[in-house]
């Protein structure tokens, strides 16, 4: 995708950044179970769709970051979509 593309997906996918190749949002959660939780429906989540975003949990924060191995590790239409999907999983 182009930067321009890149910033077209980025102002309908509201907390999502841009930053080193990659798209990136935390989420923060009541507890360490309920980040933990999130963290396992986001994998299903991946699972479905065969595109897997780094998650990190730090506590009650979990932090998605996406790529595309495939596309030389830059943001694809995969990776919008996966961000679409999963602010639709966890707003």
């Amino acid at each position: 995708m182009t930067e321009a593309e890149i910033e077209l997906a980025l102002s309908e996918l509201p907390g999502w950044h841009h930053e080193r190749d990659r798209l990136e949002r935390s989420w923060t959660f009541d507890g360490h179970l309920a980040a933990v939780s999130a963290a396992s429906a986001v994998g299903w989540l991946q699972e479905q769709r065969n595109h897997h975003a780094d998650l990190t949990i730090r506590y009650n924060k979990l932090t998605v970051s996406t790529t595309t191995h495939s596309a030389g590790h830059k943001v694809s239409e995969k990776d919008t979509e996966l961000a679409r999907a999963v602010t639709d999983l966890l707003d």
